[in-house]
This record gives C-alpha cells, sequence and structure tokens, in this order.
C-alpha cells in the first residue's frame, strides 16, 4: 500500500512539474536544471497548498550556478515576463505578477546571488498581498 501510494506522489510531482509552466519559457528552466546535481527542485500541489488559496509551487535551487546558468535562466525570464507587471526589482531579487487569466494569479520570483539562485514559479487565486503575509514575517 504504501508503494502505491508513494507511486502516486511521484507521478503526480512530474505530471504538475511537466504542465505547471505550459506556454511559459521559464518551464525549460524547469526542465532542463531539475536533473542537475547542484539543484534542488521543489514541487507541491493544490493539496498541500489548499489553505494558502494556491493550486501550484515550483521552486529550483542552484547551488554554486555558473555564469551560463544565470545567463540562460535570465534570458528565459525576460521572455516571460515581457507583458508582466514588475511588482518588485531589485539588484537582488525581482518579482512579477503575469497577467490573471480565469480568476488564477500567476507569478515569477527569482533571486541570484554569489551561492545560489532560485526560481520559483507560484500559481493559484490568493493574490500577492495574501501570500506575503503567509509566507513572510515582517522584521521588528
Amino acid at each position: 500500500m504504501k508503494r502505491i501510494l508513494l507511486l502516486i506522489l511521484i507521478f503526480e510531482s512530474v505530471y504538475l512539474g511537466v504542465h505547471a509552466q505550459k506556454g511559459l519559457a521559464i518551464g525549460a528552466a524547469f526542465d532542463e536544471f531539475a536533473v542537475k546535481k547542484n539543484v534542488t527542485e521543489v514541487v507541491m500541489g493544490a493539496g498541500r497548498l489548499k489553505e494558502y488559496n494556491l493550486s501550484l509551487f515550483h521552486s529550483l535551487e542552484i547551488k554554486n550556478p555558473s555564469a551560463a546558468d544565470k545567463q540562460r535562466v535570465e534570458t528565459l525570464i525576460r521572455s516571460d515576463v515581457e507583458l508582466a507587471m514588475p511588482y518588485e526589482e531589485s539588484t537582488s531579487h525581482k518579482l512579477y505578477e503575469l497577467p490573471r487569466r480565469k480568476g488564477m494569479h500567476y507569478y515569477i520570483f527569482y533571486r541570484c546571488t554569489s551561492g545560489s539562485l532560485i526560481l520559483i514559479y507560484i500559481e493559484g487565486k490568493a493574490t500577492l498581498k495574501q501570500i506575503e503575509s503567509h509566507f513572510l514575517k515582517k522584521k521588528n
């Protein structure tokens, strides 16, 4: 029984990963980098995110990315965000809200430091303010 449940979870993760960024250039980043040794990929579907009003969270963290890795991811992001509304851009990170479709919100978060590159794709009905209130702690 445990094996069947594990197989179902694996197939669900693969399915979500394949169909998550359908039509977006960053989908190629998830496909290309997820198989590398210095990369951690996290995929969570609606079941785990229901209380946050989200349907998908897909992230990549590349440890010690090469200049070519950085350039590739940034090129893909630029392609996707041409129609996006920049929500927040700084030298250390970028956050974009893509155009809404069918009542769903779509976000791309990107941060690159000397030690890691993080790319996150989020979709769901939650607004950015709701996401921030759930996940970002304010420092006093």
